[in-house]
């Protein structure tokens, strides 16, 4: 069983992602949903899920009420929410093609997690093939981990960045996740979670990193993402520095027991749409 966790706050493409994602839901015995709802419209989000059928599948709404979104934070309250073994987080703007969640299913293990092999564009960039097959590749070496040495991918791309890595569409275990400590919600807005926590998986566990299956991201623009104040750089680039500082520091959780303990109870209820 997959409990598949989709932070959300008034995001549209929701009613999309759920209907075009069924074939790959299907696949996969007593899966759940479970849509994290942090400071979104209730009726609006009501609506998106009337609007489909989901056959049987197990969904539940987790609502938190606050007026802000802070995606680790909505990520920990829907892993204390999961009943399955096994986690999987997925955006409300990915369409996974059909055998992606058997794919990374059958590579998450007692010593491993999966990550999305790509991602691509609804609405990729015109350019020429020659651009299309270039690809760029960072990797971060971190003096951390057994034997002091993590590497991280931190994204490989095509040169437009139409079609790239996906660390945030990740299946693990949740007892692993639970093992670090889930998310960290002291990183407030866009970027570096997702990586946060394969830093930590593979530094802290020692779990192998594999990566299979494909899908689509709906093209939009940064209006949506998360960002405050900043600029989609200055907010990866803030989450980023907060995230050295701790690994040098040899800070290797989360804020997940923070997040879950009882003084948020009142923010939080959880209701199973029929």
């Amino acid at each position: 069983m997959i409990s598949v966790i989709i932070p959300w706050k008034d995001r549209h493409e929701l009613g999309q992602t759920l209907e075009q994602n069924l074939p790959a839901l299907e696949q996969i015995p007593k899966l759940e949903i479970l849509i994290v709802n942090m400071g979104g419209d209730q009726q609006h989000l009501q609506e998106l899920l009337n609007a489909v059928d989901c056959k049987g599948i197990t969904v539940r709404v987790v609502h938190i009420f606050t007026q802000f979104f802070n995606k680790s934070f909505a990520l920990n309250w829907g892993i204390y929410h999961a009943r399955a073994e096994t986690i999987f987080v997925l955006d409300a703007d990915v369409i996974l093609s059909e055998t992606t969640l058997s794919e990374l299913y059958s590579l998450v293990s007692e010593t491993s997690f999966a990550n999305l092999h790509s991602v691509s564009e609804s609405k990729p960039q015109s350019v020429t093939q020659f651009q299309q097959l270039c690809q760029t590749r960072t990797v971060l070496t971190l003096p951390i981990g057994q034997g002091k040495h993590t590497e991280i991918l931190v994204n490989q791309s095509t040169l437009n960045n139409d079609q790239r890595t996906a660390p945030g569409l990740v299946m693990v275990k949740k007892q692993h996740i639970l093992d670090v400590a889930g998310f960290d919600s002291k990183m407030t807005y866009w970027g570096w979670e997702d990586l946060d926590l394969i830093v930590r998986l593979k530094a802290k566990l020692m779990l192998e990193q594999s990566l299979a299956g494909c899908a689509t991201h709906l093209t939009h623009d940064d209006t949506t993402r998360n960002l405050g104040e900043f600029s989609k750089a200055q907010s990866d680039h803030q989450n980023f520095s907060y995230c050295l500082d701790k690994y040098a520091n040899a800070h290797f959780s989360g804020s997940f027991l923070q997040d879950t303990c009882n003084q948020f109870e009142q923010y939080v209820s959880v209701h199973q749409h029929s």
